[in-house]
């Protein structure tokens, strides 16, 4: 997968998507060049997150859950099934955060970063983000 950081298409929403966007893209980044699979999947769970947080920027903040999983899936209802497995990894993400002993094999880091790219592009689909011109 190459980068997806390109032009934004007319009618997209608010600039801060597009930073969150590119917050996105800066933490798969981490996640492709990290040395230890912990660094893959925290910096893969970062960018999904960093991704979801673009998507719910546009819109006024809605009364309910805080949490970025739980409002991406109230809010998007699309991307349910996606907001209930990357919130299934919240525990282990702030536990490899805060640097406590956690399990997070290669294959695992590999998966996960891979599944996070497929969420970046959709949620790349929703924003409008255009890809590099061929």
């Amino acid at each position: 997968m190459g980068s997806r950081i390109g032009v934004r298409a007319p009618g997209g929403g608010a600039i801060g998507s597009l930073g969150r966007a590119g917050r996105a893209e800066m933490h798969r980044g981490r996640a492709l060049a990290a040395s230890s699979p912990a660094d893959r999947f925290l910096e893969s769970y970062r960018a999904a997150r960093s991704a979801a947080a673009a998507l719910l920027a546009p819109g006024p903040r809605r009364r309910g859950p805080s949490d970025v999983w739980h409002r991406l899936a109230a809010e998007v209802p699309e991307l349910a099934e996606w907001a209930s497995a990357f919130g299934g990894y919240s525990v282990l993400a702030a536990a490899v955060e805060d640097g406590l002993p956690r399990t997070v094999t290669p294959r695992m880091a590999d998966d996960f970063l891979w599944a996070v790219g497929r969420f970046l592009d959709l949620v790349d689909e929703r924003l409008g983000v255009l890809g590099p011109a061929a």
